[in-house]
C-alpha cells in the first residue's frame, strides 16, 4: 500500500489518471509488471490495463443497485464468473444484505464499499484510490480505514492512493 500525500493541486489525482489511463502523459514511461503501458510510442487503453479505480465521489450509477454498480465492468465476462466475482466482491466489501439498494439508500461509507467492490470485482493488478476517506465524517473515515486495511490485505492487491492527510497516509500505508 503506497500512499501519495501532498496537498491539494500538488498532481497526486494526476499521477493516478495517468497510471490509470484516464490522461496520457506528455512524457516519461509508466510500466506495470515488465509491461509498458504509457511511453512515447506505446498507449495502453484504461480498460487494458488491469487497474481498478475508486473515486473520491464514489461514480456510483444512480439508476443501478449495489448489485449492478457492482457488475458495470464484468460485461466481458462470462455469465456464471460475473455471478462469482460480484458475489465475492460484496462479500468481501461487508455490502451482504444491501445489493438490491440504491446508492441514495446508502450511507457514505457504505457507497464508498460499493466503489471498492466495483473495482476488486474485476481482479485488477493494482488498485487505485482517489481521496477515498475525503467524503466521510471523522467517525466513518476511522471505521473505513480499518475495514479497508483488512479488505486490502485480504484481497492481496497493490494499492496506491492518494490523500493530503499525513495521519491516514502513515497508518495506511506501508511505504
Amino acid at each position: 500500500i503506497l500512499a501519495l500525500l501532498g496537498p491539494s493541486g500538488c498532481g497526486k489525482t494526476t499521477t493516478l489518471r495517468a497510471i490509470a489511463g484516464f490522461e496520457r502523459p506528455e512524457q516519461g514511461t509508466i510500466t506495470l509488471s515488465d509491461t509498458v503501458l504509457s511511453d512515447d510510442t506505446t498507449w495502453l487503453r484504461p480498460e487494458q490495463r488491469g487497474i481498478g479505480f475508486v473515486f473520491q465521489d464514489y461514480a456510483l450509477f444512480p439508476h443501478l443497485n449495489v448489485t449492478q454498480n457492482i457488475a458495470f465492468g464484468l460485461q466481458n465476462f462470462p455469465r456464471a464468473k460475473r455471478k462469482e466475482r460480484i458475489a465475492m466482491a460484496i462479500e468481501l466489501s461487508g455490502l451482504s444484505g444491501l445489493a438490491q439498494r440504491a446508492p441514495h439508500e446508502l450511507s457514505g461509507g457504505m457507497k464508498q464499499r460499493v466503489g471498492l467492490a466495483r473495482a476488486l470485482a474485476s481482479d485488477p493488478d493494482v488498485l487505485l484510490m482517489d481521496e477515498p476517506f475525503a467524503a466521510l465524517d471523522a467517525q466513518t473515515r476511522d471505521i473505513m480505514q480499518a475495514e479497508l486495511l483488512r479488505i486490502w490485505h485480504e484481497a492481496q492487491k497493490t494499492v496506491i492512493f492518494v490523500t493530503h492527510q499525513i495521519e491516514e497516509a502513515i497508518y495506511l500505508s506501508d511505504y
